[in-house]
């Protein structure tokens, strides 16, 4: 098995995780430990993530299946996606 075989492997455990913890929280309800097993998840999969980037495995140009590493780039988004948006919750800006 390869890094990618691996790292895709080890995403799909955690998303398997990730889907039991739904499940516990659902049955026992939001109790401290279910939280932290939540957090324990969360964590694995930001591991699985940065373990992944650092081998350099992942897909930028398109949403992958489930289990499969999709990384979403840190660059800033292009103004030009918000110029026509008004302030979510405030309204458009008026003239006084």
């Amino acid at each position: 098995m390869g890094v990618r075989d691996d790292l895709t492997g080890a995403a799909g455990h955690v998303a398997g995780l990730r889907r039991a913890v739904t499940g516990l929280t659902k049955e026992l309800g939001n109790t401290i430990d279910v939280q932290r097993l939540r957090d324990d998840v969360v964590r694995l999969a930001d591991d699985v993530d940065l373990v992944a980037r650092a081998a350099g495995v992942g897909s930028q140009d398109r949403a992958g299946g489930p289990g499969e590493i999709v990384f979403i780039p840190d660059e800033d988004y292009d103004p030009a996606l918000w110029s026509d948006a008004e302030d979510e919750g405030v309204g458009p800006a008026r003239d006084h």
